[in-house]
Parts: structure tokens; sequence; C-alpha cells
């Protein structure tokens, strides 16, 4: 889940930075106004998407996965008697959220609730009110105080104006930001994203008022007339606004020599973003499928989740069947297997047997022998003769986090290279942990590793 937050915070903040860096300026405002959906859009979407970054040649490795060995004398079990700051800051996040929540029901609710005169004007829905607002539109309605009517007439100018937030539902922009808002609260780049739409909105709303002849310099006086009685709402769009002098430049600027070369820029920034943010699904060989794994059973016993050879060749399966026996010898002779002497060890077991519910890796354990499998570079033993073998030992905390990895074996390059694959894969993911009497705790998970060479 942290990394998903980071992920979808990260990639916002990069998008509207590029917004405000390249597109800001220039008069394109109907393609800025795609961008900032388009972006927003991205960068809650991307995590999401499943990406095969690693692709394999047929028969390259000769790795095997051992299957994960439950031990029970490798459980350690941690109850923490203070506060549970998990539980605190999800009841926190909930809280937050529901407030965010009732303030979009509210300031929706207090905008349908103005009572007023209601008019059709130009086939367009008018609310004249008596409070003194500035004149503002929202859904398909434009609300005016009754002291911005001059003989009981609406100025042309406004009208124009807020027309073209109702015509090009400026509103929903606003509706899908806020309700973002609702459940990604902590995400800073959403205060940039709603300050560059309602800008982008109103710099549309000016280019729709002059181009039906206006004279500018009396549009501006009427701009600054309003901000003596400006009234802010979260979800409206007002006749005037804090960027008054943005929206002046706007108004007679032209764009730069460079702006279509920015456009293109765009792409390659997608492509990076999408790369380093989508949820990478590691490829898997064309020589091995993994089994859907049989769940672990609370006894001392080998888990069946085999690996299945569905072209092997006689070679391949004499090392299949050699992987087995150091697999067995392995669990008959755990007590021989060189210590690293500049590591810690393990953390101390625990006697009491596990009742609990174990750890579930995202997509079943297959699918992180699978990421072990391809992340694994062969090369650096590539020298070595016979068959090498390691143990994987990784704490799975209360959080789902792998913690503490360490490899034994007799070789150090490969105890190092497992290692190095664990971490990077702790990365992206987090393991559902283990649980018991209904509280999540800390576990020792075990996975032996061999590799034979000709």
């Amino acid at each position: 889940m942290e990394t998903l937050i980071l992920k979808i915070t990260l990639s916002s903040c990069l998008l509207i930075g590029f917004y405000y860096l390249f597109l800001e300026k220039e008069r394109i405002f109907k393609f800025n106004r795609i961008y900032l959906l388009v972006a927003l859009l991205f960068a809650y979407v991307i995590p999401f998407i499943p990406f095969d970054s690693t692709f394999i040649a047929k028969g390259q490795s000769n790795l095997i996965i051992g299957e994960p060995v439950q031990d029970f004398q490798q459980i350690n079990i941690i109850k923490d008697a203070g506060i549970d700051w998990i539980k605190f800051l999800l009841v926190f996040y909930v809280a937050v959220s529901i407030f965010f929540l009732i303030k979009f029901i509210y300031s929706i609710v207090k905008i349908k609730f103005l009572k007023g005169e209601k008019r059709n004007y130009r086939n367009q829905n008018i609310l004249i009110i008596d409070k003194n607002y500035a004149p503002f539109s929202f859904l398909d309605t434009i609300y005016f105080s009754r002291k911005h009517l001059v003989n009981d007439q609406i100025d042309e100018r406004i009208f124009l104006h807020e027309k073209c937030h109702i015509v090009e539902r400026h509103s929903a922009d606003i509706l899908f930001l806020e309700f973002l808002k609702i459940f990604s609260w902590f995400n800073p780049a959403l205060f940039f994203f709603k300050k560059a739409m309602i800008t982008n909105h109103e710099f549309l709303a000016d280019e729709y008022v002059l181009q039906n002849n206006y004279d500018i310099s009396n549009y501006q006086h009427l701009i600054l007339n309003e901000i003596k009685i400006s009234q802010s709402s979260n979800l409206t769009h007002q006749f005037d606004f804090n960027n008054t002098k943005k929206r002046f430049i706007m108004m007679t600027s032209k764009n730069s020599r460079f702006t279509w070369l920015k456009k293109f820029t765009l792409l390659p920034v997608l492509a990076i973003l999408f790369v380093l943010f989508t949820k990478k699904a590691n490829a898997q060989t064309e020589t091995s499928a993994i089994a859907e794994p049989t769940p672990l059973q609370n006894e001392q016993q080998d888990i069946a989740m085999p690996i299945v050879e569905t072209n092997a060749t006689a070679a391949e399966k004499e090392f299949i069947e050699v992987s087995k026996k150091i697999r067995e010898e392995f669990e008959l002779k755990k007590d021989t297997i060189k210590k690293k002497q500049d590591v810690a060890t393990p953390v101390p077991p625990s006697q009491a047997k596990f009742t609990g519910i174990l750890p579930q890796f995202p997509d079943g354990i297959n699918a992180f022998r699978t990421l072990i499998q391809t992340n694994f570079d062969t090369s650096v033993v590539k020298d070595q003769k016979g068959v090498i073998k390691t143990v994987i030992y990784t704490k799975i905390d209360e959080n789902g986090r792998m913690t503490d990895v360490l490899a034994e074996g007799p070789n150090e390059t490969f105890n190092k290279e497992a290692e190095r694959v664990v971490k990077l894969i702790s990365i992206d993911h987090v393991w559902k942990p283990a649980t018991e009497d209904g509280q999540p705790v800390n576990y020792r998970f075990t996975l032996p590793l061999t590799m034979q060479f000709q």
C-alpha cells in the first residue's frame, strides 16, 4: 500500500510539474484542459497496470527455486503490546476521508439549496439570488446576484463567460478532482491540479468572450470591478479569481515558437513514467511453468508446490531429481550449512506451534518464486561447476514487508545474488502478513535455491 501511495503521489507531482514548466504559459487552453484530466487519471491508474519488464529466452536459466519450508522453529511471533500504529493511521485516514466527503456533499447541497428567482435567458438556466455573490456557474445553472443586474438586465459579457463554463462542462473537472481528494487527500499534487484547472477554465471562458468582439480593456475593467465583491466556493466557477494578472497577460499573449515541441515532449515523459510506475509483472521462461500451490498446512511437513516441466528433456528431469535430493538433504542436515560470520544470524526461534494464518504473497507463492527466477542474474556464478545451493531467510513483518533478508550457503556470490533479488522484490511487493488471534505477527520465511552446472 505504501508503494502504491508513493507511486500515485510521485507521478502526479511530476506530471503537474511538467504542466507548470512547459504548458501553463502557452495559449493552448483546450489541449491543456485535456492534459490536466488525462495526467490526473494517468497518475491514479498507472500503478495498477501490469507491465512485463523481464524477457528470458528459452532454456537460458538453470535455476530452480525449491519449495518453501515451513519449519515451526523458524517462526518468530512478536506481539506489540503498545500502540497499534497501523490501526491508528487507518482510523486517522478514514476520519479525514469522511471529513472531505462531508465537505464535498455540503458544498453541493449549499449551492443547490440557494433560493432565488429562476429565469431562462437565451435557453440558459439563470438563478437571481439576493445574496451579494460574484456571478458564478455550477453544472447547468448560472447564479447572479440581483445587485449585478443593470435595469434588471444581465451583462452580456458576464453571461458569455459563465455560459462557457456550462457548455464545456468545467464543473465536471472540479467534481472529479474533489472526488479524488476524498480518498487521496494526502496527495499534495491535487492542490496544484485544482489551481491549474480553475485557471485554465478561466482562460477558456475569457477567450470565449473575446471571440465575440468585445474590447479587451473594457472587459479587463469589468473583471477588476468584480474582484471587490468576490465570494469563494470550492466547486463553482466565479467570474473573478486570484490569478487576475495571469488572465490579463493571456488575453494579449501569443504562443511561443516551440509550442509544438512542448506537446511532443510529453510523449517520452509519459513513456518513462509508464515504465517506472506500472505494476511489474515479470514474464516466465518458456521452459517451465509453476503450478498453483497447495495451501500451507499448520504441520511440519513439505509443501506441495512442485515445479512442472512441460517440455523437460532427460537432462532437465535428472536436474529436477537432483534438486529434490538436495532439498531433502537440506531438511535432514540443516545444521551442516555454513554460517555467515559477518552477517547477523536469524532471530532466535519460538518453540510455540503457530496456529494462525500464514502470510500470503500477492497472486500466490508461485508468483514470488517466478519473480526470483526471472530477476536472478545467473551470470554471476557462470564459472561454477556441479551443484550450488543456498537458503533464503527473510522476516515478513506485521505490515507485510520483507526485512532481515539473509541467504546462507557455501557460495558467497550465490548468496549475495539471492539476497539482492529478494530485496529487489521487497521494494514493490507487500505480503498479506501472518495473523494469530486476529492480530498481524512477524513470520520467518525460508526458501531453498539450487543451481546445477554441466
